[in-house]
């Protein structure tokens, strides 16, 4: 079974979260930056943000989808661990009543 980095997961849960933040608080600015813009110039640059600006989602969102597959392969892991220790127990359960029935036949 992988070991999960939870330490390493939980440590960058609050940089994730910032520059979500950040990046919130950028696409809900931009509108007045577009209205703004009366030249082709600023455009051109304005466009060239965006593209800057949809590269960092991108790696965002890749990151945050790999980090969200290791979860995935975590849960998966414990829920393979759950089942078998299910089964475990009913075996246990099905033991000892055999156990019980023996000791009241004798």
């Amino acid at each position: 079974m992988p070991v999960i980095p939870w330490q390493l997961i939980l440590s960058q849960a609050p940089s994730l979260m910032t520059a979500a933040g950040e990046l919130l608080a950028k696409s809900r600015n931009r509108p007045a930056d577009i209205a703004a813009a009366r030249n082709v110039d600023q455009l051109r640059d304005r466009v060239g943000e965006l593209s800057r600006d949809q590269q960092t989602n991108a790696a965002l969102v890749q990151e945050l989808a790999g980090q969200l597959n290791g979860i995935t392969d975590a849960v998966q892991a414990i829920a393979t661990r759950a089942r078998h220790a299910l089964i475990l127990a009913a075996a246990a359960v099905a033991l000892g009543v055999a156990a019980c029935v023996l000791a009241l036949l004798r």
